[in-house]
């Protein structure tokens, strides 16, 4: 119509404000994300160089106590007063617990690089399989080992590192027992809830002394004499929860045992 006043369409300046605000937000966000992603990067090659590092040094004495052996096997041959066998015996220990670090090697390298994987898990069923690792030991020296699985919700987890968790915290309570005792113990109990998981293994051994406590999850800490292994399995069960975002607590009263108790999300969808 003639005359009549044009239509003009504004854009207020609080909502280009507002627009702009957002995706400077977004922008910076996204920095923070990848600056948190390059430093866990740091982190974890720093973490690696020191676990490598670490281990290199640890290998050296049981391969200079083979070296040491082979020559003593060699100088003492033909001597009808020694016996080879406990020569070999001797090497074949050694060689064992090689073997057993550079396990130790592998998981933490695989918990290191492997993103955590979601898959559905039937707690019994893994805790049998890991049982079944230890029962040659468990049936020698009888222990008496009880577990009580109560799960009615499905749980969803990374099967692998919820396994490696499971089997060094039992290969801790069977190792650490109480031979004095007439009945030698090692109790499991899981739990499966909607949001979380949690795990306990109970025993009647030798228990931590006060001192020690604090410097249990600490690489290659061996606070007992007791200790056969390496002193990497604590360190690996607390590196492996957190990357699953769990945790793990411990109880203890030296004679008369150990609790740790361990807790997962349930990454159910």
């Amino acid at each position: 119509m003639h005359g009549a006043t044009p239509k003009c369409n504004f854009v207020s300046s609080n909502n280009t404000t507002m627009r702009d605000t957002k995706i400077e937000n977004e922008a910076v966000a996204q920095e923070n994300v990848t600056s948190l992603a390059g430093l866990e990067l740091v982190k974890a090659k720093g973490e690696i160089e020191q676990f490598i590092y670490s281990c290199s040094h640890t290998l050296r004495a049981p391969l200079k106590s083979i070296a040491g052996l082979v020559h003593l096997l060699k100088s003492s041959e033909g001597n009808p007063e020694i016996d080879p066998r406990f020569f070999l015996e001797s090497i074949e220990k050694t060689c064992s617990k090689m073997e057993l670090l550079l396990d130790d090697f592998e998981q933490f390298l695989a918990n290191s690089r492997q993103r955590v994987a979601t898959h559905p898990v039937d707690v019994r069923e893994i805790l049998e399989e890991v049982l079944q690792d230890f029962q040659v030991v468990i049936e020698e020296e009888h222990i008496q080992v009880s577990m009580n699985c109560d799960q009615t919700v499905p749980f969803y987890t990374d099967k692998n590192r919820f396994r490696v968790v499971l089997s060094h915290l039992i290969s801790n309570a069977i190792q650490f027992r109480n031979n004095e005792r007439e009945k030698m113990e090692v109790r499991i109990h899981v739990k499966v809830f909607p949001s979380f998981c949690t795990v306990q293994v109970r025993d009647n051994g030798v228990g931590i002394e006060d001192q020690v406590r604090s410097h249990i999850f600490d690489l290659f800490y061996r606070g007992s004499m007791q200790s056969t292994g390496s002193g990497v399995g604590l360190y690996i069960v607390k590196e492996v929860l957190n990357k699953m975002k769990g945790s793990i607590t411990v109880r203890s009263t030296e004679t008369k045992g150990s609790t740790f108790l361990i807790s997962i999300p349930n990454l159910m969808p």
